[in-house]
């Protein structure tokens, strides 16, 4: 099943994780959710704002690679 790269990105920015979690990379998504909330609960808040950005891209090359078809070998 093709997953959309662009929902993937944007499910991160919404919520961080949960761009992993459609894509079906579950473990990966819940570390990300996880640190996250580690970020938000201390005084690194600010550093939510490199994970995200590193999940929306992570998601969306993730997506990207899992919609490529396979090569066949002769």
């Amino acid at each position: 099943m093709l997953k959309d790269p662009i929902l993937a990105s944007l499910l991160n920015l919404l919520f961080a994780g949960t761009g992993h979690i459609y894509l079906n990379k579950i473990v990966k998504g819940i570390l990300i959710l996880l640190l996250a909330i580690v970020f938000w609960m201390s005084s690194w808040g600010i550093a939510n704002i490199p994970l995200i950005i590193w999940a929306m891209y992570d998601a969306y090359s993730t997506a990207k690679k899992m919609n490529r078809p396979e090569k066949t070998v002769k």
